[in-house]
């Protein structure tokens, strides 16, 4: 399916039938509103009832003639009667009502009446009335009776006449409504195919996406236990490549030279070999020692003082580093205790003081700051080493790195590693702050209180 036709099916063809849909159904609005209409207004039905009180009005006048010739002495109105027919008369020749006459032929004799009947008005303002007079009066009466009789025949017909017309536009109407209703629903129907599609289009890339997520993480899973191995890779071949030659150039000089030697020069190659297991056996025991540390954590958060735990640390040190000189100070006036554990406090401060031990000359300092710092509580260890390259800084504390700068002295680079993942599993941080030649900062900060 080309990119053209696609277009044309997912967003031309959903729009071209919402607006199709939205045209059905103002026509359909449309056509509702003109049967209301119709329904409402019927002007045959107006002129049924004018012609009717019309003719009513000339019945009454005609009544009371009659009662005015039975009884002269009659107490009767004749003019109000009179002009009530007049005024109903008038309404006969109003636009609508006049129009109507004209469509059904009777205009002529509706204007030769209304002149007759207007002629009356002399005859009933004499008193009494003679027997002539009031024959001349019921005569002209009845001729209007008899066209008023006409009148309302023609009226109710084109009543009917204009009934029929209007169920069979509204039947015409209903049915078009019902079609458009139909084609309504057919369109309903096709945007809920079309949304459906879309759903279910919506859900297959939001399933191809989150595949897409999990095979980039498995990708950077394989990226990051790839360069572990690199890692672990390059500081076995580093760190065991000494001792092994060591161990390899002795046994080759026991067995080239062995009858030649000396107790004395056995021993020493014995003791060579010796050293060199050692460093051997202490290099794999440090990697599995970490390992363990980190799957066996016990952790048992408190609060603890960490300027009392930094100087037991420090104490411990000493004994192993006669020599060495470290400087204690604690910021004075703040609360220094950390929310810690302190077993592993101790292993990550232990492991400072170790690296800056075995990374600077012997006859510089250490200097260890207790300080608090908004919400952290942090120590700081400071040597006067090496240092560490730019390029170095930002994996210093990944698994089995070493920097390039320390290569000759014996390590696994697993120490900062496990340091870093017990100050996260505290809540707390690491970082380290280093330039070459010009020694190096390692600060832990544990939380002074735990953020609600």
């Amino acid at each position: 399916m080309t990119r053209t036709r696609k277009l044309f099916i997912r967003y031309i063809l959903p729009l071209i039938t919402i607006i199709l849909l939205l045209a059905l159904l103002a026509v359909a609005l449309f056509r509702l509103s003109v049967i209301q209409r119709e329904m409402r207004y019927n002007s045959n039905a107006n002129m049924v009832w004018v012609v009717y009180y019309t003719h009513l009005e000339s019945l009454r006048l005609s009544d009371v003639i009659q009662k005015k010739a039975l009884n002269p002495d009659a107490n009767v109105d004749l003019l109000f009667r009179y002009q009530m027919l007049l005024s109903r008369l008038n309404l006969l020749h109003d636009g609508p009502q006049s129009r109507f006459f004209d469509e059904v032929g009777l205009l002529a004799e509706l204007n030769t009446q209304s002149v007759t009947l207007r002629q009356l008005e002399p005859l009933l303002g004499v008193s009494p009335l003679k027997q002539v007079q009031l024959k001349d009066l019921q005569h002209a009466l009845d001729e209007f009776s008899a066209f008023m009789l006409k009148a309302s025949g023609r009226a109710m017909t084109a009543q009917w006449e204009e009934l029929g017309a209007g169920v069979d536009m509204n039947r015409n109407a209903v049915l078009a409504i019902i079609v458009i209703i139909i084609a309504i629903l057919f369109c309903s129907l096709f945007i809920s195919w079309q949304l459906l599609i879309a759903l279910k289009r919506s859900r297959e890339n939001e399933r191809v996406k989150q595949q897409q997520l999990e095979l980039q993480k498995q990708l950077e899973h394989e990226r990051k236990v790839s360069e572990l191995y690199r890692s672990f890779g390059g500081m076995v071949s580093h760190q065991f490549r000494t001792p092994l030659a060591i161990i390899d150039a002795s046994m080759q000089r026991l067995i080239r030279a062995a009858e030649r030697m000396t107790p004395a020069q056995v021993v020493d190659r014995a003791v060579k070999v010796k050293a060199a297991t050692e460093r051997l056996t202490h290099l794999i025991e440090s990697i599995l020692k970490a390992d363990r540390l980190l799957e066996q954590v016990d952790m048992q958060l408190q609060r603890f003082s960490l300027a009392d735990l930094v100087r037991q640390v420090i104490d411990e040190q000493a004994f192993l580093s006669v020599n060495r000189q470290v400087s204690f100070s604690a910021q004075s006036g703040k609360d220094l205790q950390a929310l810690c554990d302190p077993v592993l406090v101790s292993e990550i401060i232990g492991n400072f003081l170790s690296n800056a031990d075995k990374y600077s000359s012997a006859d510089t300092a250490i200097a260890v700051y207790i300080y608090q710092e908004a919400r952290w509580v942090c120590c700081q260890v400071q040597d006067q080493g090496r240092g560490i390259s730019k390029a170095d800084l930002p994996h210093i504390f990944q698994r089995y790195f070493r920097a390039g700068s320390v290569a000759d002295v014996a390590g696994t680079g697993i120490g900062l590693y496990v340091a870093a993942e017990l100050a996260a599993l505290q809540r707390g941080k690491v970082t380290v702050r280093s330039d070459e030649n010009s020694g190096s900062i390692f600060t832990l900060c544990l939380p002074h209180h735990f953020n609600k």
